[in-house]
């Protein structure tokens, strides 16, 4: 029994004690006991059992390794640290005593959310998400590692299965149209939703005895000219005929009298222009008339009825969805199960990222025509046949091969589909599939030369919407909102702006149109007009106009920083509602670009009040002072609090501020070593020390790349990655050392925690 739980152990790879390599006791008595041994264990780290034992757990020597290292500790206000060629050779001394921990990719994962629209948008083209909202189609994923791509949060729950399914329906019955004929929707009454009015349905009409509203919701799959109808009826009453309006989104678009009575019927009728998507199409009652005194019980009651609401189009000529157009071509001649037996191989290899054999393409024919009904039409199994494969599992989900024991070499497809949806968060193109297949991605040149054209491709603008946003923290700007009182003006349309700006920045330098310290040091921007004028920038001749206007680009003035550290969008993510947060802004410097986070705070540590009233006259400042004489707090907010309180010249809105509170700004800052911090311009400068700013860009992008957090096991290939981009300065000369390295195109045998 024990041999067996030990071979359990040894297969979970539960780490164990190990001897205290010689040298590193010595040192951790001289520099570390007096905060992490006996009564005192900040951080709760306890190095005094492994000093007085001898031994030590491998997670705790990991972790020991990993804050010399950075060399983050002993902290830098500590009179007496170690040299660097002590800090060097404890690491190396650690080193040779545990292997590195490694992390894996697990095997399989699915798509997440965006990956999937990037597929579907690629395969069956724009125009079949037309007028659909990622948030309608599909639930946003979970996060981990900072990144919706971690393949531990990708699982596929029941419900989510369903989501999917829906979402496949949408978009097939905008990838193939039925004829004009056919374009044609009706709402019974009975399914009519009903607001305000009372009434109820008998038999084929629903009623309304009050002033409301019986609405039909469609889902347009094409941008057109839509006709709208309805057939109604009255009880009538008064002196007036009972009063209908056509409603389309809440608004009218015609009114008429219905001078018919029940059962006879009437029509309303009306043509205009609509976009893709859903809308509402309502039938309003507009006169109510309730006399219960009138003689004749006939007259006492006027009530409006409707029997159906119909909607038909798009009218006229409509060029065919760009996947009808395609399939179509891909079918050639034929019986129609030969000829769609073509479209499944050829969308097939495209969606599951491989050939499809005749034994696969017979089988998704199939279910395509079981789905079809009877007797269906060519658009009818187009259709089907778009469901089936974006429910299938074999697109659904990404499966790697497993490597036997030690490490791997991918198969050349599977490198393939992790550079599709690492750069482009789609499926690989027709360009890229031929590269694994000649062999040129098993050549460093040849992956390099893919690297170069995807990144000139528009679906590398994914790494700017989907992976910038996210490392920077302003992938939900939209969700937050300032206090209305105290930063009037910034509305979801300004905020936008904020997070195009950023945007821009950073696929310039994915295209290679700036080298990766731009992030950092440019004096340029792209930005709306209304932003601009935001900024307080000059507006009018020799520059951007106040309101409207596409965005242009504006040299920055040298009262503002450069690069993202004077973005608004950036600036607004680190503060709270009602002021600028000194504490979130340092700690998203420490954490997204120097890549050293500071640790959680303890439970029950209070926070800095929100509220000004709240302060007891107190500064900003001072209220952090305070917040830091607690011992639990300082030993990470006193490096964290003097970057943060840097940005103190820039409120939580972006825009450039004197006086805070009524007291003059003060954002000259020092850092635990001594250094001075000068506002912005201190951090700029602190943070482009060495390859710091690179390391930190790399481990993030290496993380989305591969979906899966990094371990010790990757600190030699990160600090290769830091130093070559340090030297060359160029996003695609990066991406190609990632895609290059064995973390991307090897796998291990085992995973180790």
């Amino acid at each position: 029994m024990v041999a067996a739980w030990a071979l359990a152990a040894a297969i979970a790879g539960v780490p164990g004690d190990v001897a205290l390599p010689e040298g590193l006791g010595a040192l951790i008595e001289a520099h570390c006991i007096d905060c992490h041994g006996g009564g005192v264990t900040k951080a709760g780290c306890d190095l005094r059992p492994a000093v007085t034992g001898g031994h030590v757990s491998e997670d705790l020597l990991r972790a020991v390794r990993r804050r010399l290292a950075r060399r983050d500790m002993p902290p830098e206000d500590e009179p007496e640290r170690p040299t660097d060629a002590e800090y060097a050779a404890a690491v190396a001394t650690i080193d040779r005593t545990v292997p590195p921990a490694w992390r894996e990719v697990p095997t399989v994962r699915r798509l997440n959310r965006a990956q999937w629209l990037g597929a579907v948008r690629d395969v069956f083209g724009a125009d079949a998400l037309d007028g659909l909202s990622p948030d309608d189609l599909i639930p946003p994923d979970d996060v981990g590692e900072g990144f919706d791509t971690t393949a531990d949060t990708l699982g596929m729950p029941a419900l989510l299965v369903e989501k999917y399914v829906e979402a496949a329906e949408r978009v097939a019955a905008r990838s193939a149209l039925p004829p004009s004929l056919e374009r044609r929707r009706t709402v019974q009454a009975g399914s009519l939703m009903r607001a305000g009015g009372g009434g109820n349905s008998r038999g084929d009409l629903a009623w309304l005895s009050s002033q409301g509203t019986l609405s039909a919701r469609l889902d347009l799959p094409r941008a057109g000219r839509y006709r709208v109808e309805a057939r109604v009826t009255a009880q009538q009453a008064g002196d007036a005929p009972a009063r209908a309006a056509l409603e389309v989104d809440g608004r009218r678009v015609t009114a008429e009298d219905v001078k018919v009575s029940a059962p006879t019927l009437a029509g309303l009728s009306h043509e205009l222009d609509l976009p893709a998507g859903e809308h509402s199409f309502s039938v309003r009652f507009l006169n109510d008339y309730w006399n219960p005194k009138a003689e004749d019980p006939s007259q006492r009651d006027r009530n409006l009825a409707v029997a159906d609401v119909t909607v038909t189009g798009p009218l006229g000529a409509v060029e065919d969805p760009s996947f009808e157009r395609r399939a179509t071509a891909i079918a050639g001649t034929g019986a129609a199960g030969v000829r769609l037996s073509r479209v499944a191989a050829a969308i097939g290899e495209e969606m599951f990222r491989r050939p499809v054999s005749k034994d696969e393409a017979k089988e998704l024919v199939a279910t395509a025509t079981r789905a079809a009904g009877p007797k269906p039409t060519w658009d009818g199994l187009l259709r089907a046949l778009a469901t089936t494969l974006m429910v299938d599992p074999r697109f659904l989900l990404r499966v790697e091969p497993a490597c036997a024991e030690g490490t791997c070499d991918l198969p050349p497809a599977t490198v393939a589909e992790r550079m599709a949806f690492f750069l482009w968060s789609s499926v690989p193109d027709d360009a890229l599939r031929a590269a694994a297949r000649s062999g040129a991605l098993s050549d460093e040149a040849g992956r390099r030369a893919e690297v170069a054209r995807m990144l000139a491709d528009p679906r590398a603008g994914s790494l700017a919407e989907r992976f910038a946003v996210q490392w920077l923290g302003i992938d939900r700007l939209e969700a937050r909102s300032l206090d209305a009182q105290a930063y009037p003006g910034v509305d979801p349309a300004l905020i936008a702006d904020m997070r195009r700006e950023t945007e821009r920045l950073f696929d310039d330098v994915v295209r290679g149109r700036r080298p990766l310290r731009t992030l950092l040091e440019a004096r340029t921007t792209t930005l709306s007009p209304r932003l601009a004028a935001h900024y307080g920038w000059p507006t009018g001749p020799g520059g951007p106009r106040a309101s409207g206007g596409a965005d242009v680009e504006c040299s920055i003035p040298d009262d503002r920083p450069g690069g993202i550290l004077g973005h608004a969008s950036i600036l607004l993510a680190t503060s709270n509602p009602t002021r600028t947060s000194p504490v979130k802004r340092g700690r998203w410097v420490l954490d997204a670009l120097l890549d050293v986070p500071p640790a959680p705070p303890p439970p029950g540590v209070p926070q800095i009040p929100e509220d000004p009233l709240g302060r007891a006259g107190r500064s900003m400042r001072e209220l952090m002072e305070l917040h830091r004489s607690n011992p639990d707090c300082a030993s990470c907010h006193v490096r964290m609090d003097a970057v943060g309180l840097a940005f103190e010249r820039f409120d939580a809105d972006g825009r450039r501020r004197d006086r805070v509170d009524g007291l003059p700004v003060d954002d000259v800052t020092e850092l635990p070593d001594g250094r001075v911090l000068e506002g912005v311009p201190g951090v700029e400068a602190m943070v482009g020390e060495g390859d710091a700013f690179e390391r930190a860009l790399a481990r993030h992008l290496l993380v989305y790349a591969l979906g899966r957090g990094t371990a010790d096991a990757d600190d030699p290939l990160l600090d290769a990655l830091a130093s070559r981009a340090r030297a060359h300065g160029s996003f695609a000369a990066l991406v190609g050392d990632i895609v290059s390295s064995d973390a991307f195109r090897r796998r291990r045998a085992k995973e180790v925690p």
